[in-house]
């Protein structure tokens, strides 16, 4: 707090001098002050007061062996005082003022992303306590904790739901546009809004560590990850102004006018070129954050501008990541409920992940699946168990036959056609007869196929799959979405050693994977992008983009996003650089003067500021 209200008191004194030294100016202009004074006095003090930030600056610079934008302002109003051009020293004074002024806002501007994540972080929260609901700062909240969230709070914690449910507006970490619901055994994430219902949350992670606490750390850490684009403008703008003074006094040198001199050092605006990039990448990455977006600096921002081939993985990533129930087939006189329930019965305290998705199946139905008895599981097999009075076999051809279950020749023909789209399918039986087969696959995401389209459409044609998967399983998924090259059966460090292959042949290769098993693929690429990962803390460490949602088009938003910022960062460079080379050369012969210097000088700024303005909104 004390920080905001010294840079308030800082904006309210540069206005002040702003107001001040523009008075001076159409004092000193009207030359009212010849009634009164032999000397133009006005001018003299708006110089000094006005002046007096700017010189400090530039000792201060000097002092430390630069030689920056200050130092060359200061030469320019000492100089124009000497040779008695007061006006044009105050006119120097106010439009450097004004240009450092504009900086200012405009990196205010291009941080209020930042600044917007962190005020969705509450101040305080309701905690239960020895019995007692109390409310204490969310910096005193510990692990362990119970909070208590009513309707229209912010969630204060990452944590899980133990008791209530409600509908949360998630947009803050996520960008998802429409609440999601939120029941017991649910994760919440701090910063995000409870739209309905009453919550209680057992407190995983408080404060920084938070995902939002996260994300602003991410974000904040961009402006000291520098691009190399970046890299270029910095230096470009420390030698500028050393150059600038040569220039300056070869023109004293050549044309014998200290005037034309002046000029040269006054037009000059190293600034503008040294803010064509952190303003364009720091409002990009600020803006892409609200929706769910982490780039984790400059150099990925510039690296995704640039990358031409993509490496999908697919489990996780192309799909869903988990076995969902597809189809129920039935092959006897039992309902579909009734197949799943008897597959429910069988498999109810297992943890296969076919088991999980079965028993999500039968939540449709039935929200208490019953109990079984003396229940066989049989490894690689399946299951038999014993249900009211009768025998549930739940599993694979093998273990019906086993057991002495007839299966029909059209059963037998169904399983065949969908493990050849690279499915799994286990046989049901009841009362010594098979029943139905249930199909079970991953789940290819929605939006997947539409997004890689889009990817195509600008440019990015070449597509491979990358998958530990079976070959027919995964060139199942492919075709769905049209990716023509799948590589299948492969192990990390065969992703691993692809990826190098394609970088060696000039490749800029993009991984997309879900960050955890990737991993080492993800960091072997030029630039590697999790996605769905909202809490996921290895997933947001090793990728240098992250998705906080399975929306696979924020991947298509993102690399647009990179492009349309790095042709504002070369349209800002190039139109700062064609200025000041015009500006010197008219200059330099004494085709304007120092005051229409000062003018020209804020000219890139406010350019640069409406280029870049774009990102920013």
């Amino acid at each position: 707090m004390p920080n905001d209200i010294q840079r308030e008191g800082d904006r309210r004194l540069d206005i002040f001098r702003l107001t001040f030294i523009a008075i001076a100016i159409v004092l000193s202009w009207l030359g009212i002050w010849r009634l009164f004074f032999p000397y133009d006095y006005v001018a003299l003090t708006a110089v000094m007061i006005g002046g007096l930030p700017i010189f400090k600056a530039a000792y201060t610079a000097l002092r430390s062996k630069s030689v920056t934008m200050e130092v060359a302002m200061s030469v320019g109003i000492v100089a124009s005082l000497l040779v008695g051009e007061f006006l044009a020293a105050s006119v120097i004074t106010f439009f450097t003022l004004a240009a450092e002024f504009i900086d200012e806002f405009t990196i205010r501007k291009a941080r209020a992303a930042i600044r917007e994540l962190i005020e969705f972080a509450p101040k305080n929260a309701a905690v239960r306590r020895n019995g007692e609901e109390v409310e204490v700062p969310v910096d005193e909240i510990m692990r362990g904790d119970t909070v208590i969230v009513r309707p229209g709070e912010k969630i204060p914690v990452d944590g899980k739901v133990t008791r209530g449910s409600a509908t949360i507006n998630q947009a803050p970490i996520t960008g998802e546009s429409i609440p999601v619901e939120k029941n017991v055994g649910d994760l919440v994430f701090a910063g995000t809004i409870n739209q309905a219902g009453l919550l209680e949350v057992d407190v995983a992670r408080v404060g920084k560590d938070t995902t939002l606490g996260r994300i602003v750390r991410l974000v904040e850490e961009v402006e000291r990850t520098k691009s190399p684009v970046q890299k270029f403008a910095d230096r470009f703008a420390s030698r500028f102004v050393p150059i600038v003074l040569l220039l300056a006094f070869l023109t004293f040198i050549l044309t014998r006018n200290i005037t034309s001199a002046i000029a040269v050092m006054v037009v000059a605006c190293p600034c503008a070129i040294a803010m064509a990039t952190p303003l364009a990448v720091v409002a990009s990455v600020g803006r892409a954050a609200r929706k769910g977006i982490i780039i984790k600096g400059g150099i990925y921002l510039e690296k995704l501008s640039q990358v031409d081939t993509i490496v999908l993985d697919k489990t996780g990533t192309l799909t869903l990541g988990e076995p969902r129930v597809i189809d129920v087939k039935r092959f006897g006189a039992c309902s579909e409920e009734e197949i799943v329930t008897y597959a429910a019965v069988a498999e109810k305290h297992s943890q296969h992940p076919f088991a999980r998705a079965i028993m999500r199946k039968a939540d449709e139905y039935e929200p208490k699946v019953p109990d079984h008895k003396d229940c066989e599981i049989i490894a690689g097999k399946g299951v038999v168990c014993d249900y009211n009075e009768s025998r549930v076999i739940v599993g694979s051809r093998e273990l019906l036959h086993e057991k002495g279950i007839a299966i029909p020749k059209e059963a037998d023909e169904y399983m065949s056609r969908r493990e050849m789209e690279g499915k799994t399918s286990v046989m049901i039986a009841h009362d010594e007869e098979l029943c139905g087969v249930i199909c079970l696959g991953d789940i290819l995401r929605r939006d997947v196929a539409q997004a890689l389209t889009d990817l195509k459409k600008l440019g990015l044609d070449k597509m491979l799959m990358l998958t530990g998967d079976n070959p027919r399983t995964a060139a199942t998924i492919a075709s769905q979405v049209g990716i023509t090259e799948v590589k299948a059966g492969l192990m990390p460090d065969e992703k691993v050693e692809r990826i190098r292959e394609l970088t060696k042949a000039g490749r800029k290769v993009l991984m997309v994977g879900d960050g955890v098993n990737d991993a080492p693929a993800l960091a072997r690429a030029d630039v590697g992008v999790a996605m769905g990962v909202a809490g996921t803390d290895v997933a947001i460490e090793v990728a240098d983009v992250v998705l906080m949602t399975d929306d696979f088009g924020n991947l298509t938003e993102a690399i647009k996003v990179s492009r349309r910022t790095f042709n504002v960062i070369r349209q800002n460079i190039f139109a700062s650089i064609l200025f000041n080379v015009v500006g010197i050369a008219l200059a330099s012969t004494g085709v304007i003067s120092p005051s229409m210097a000062a003018v020209a000088h804020v000219l890139p700024d406010f350019i640069l500021f409406i280029n870049s303005f774009r990102l920013i909104r």
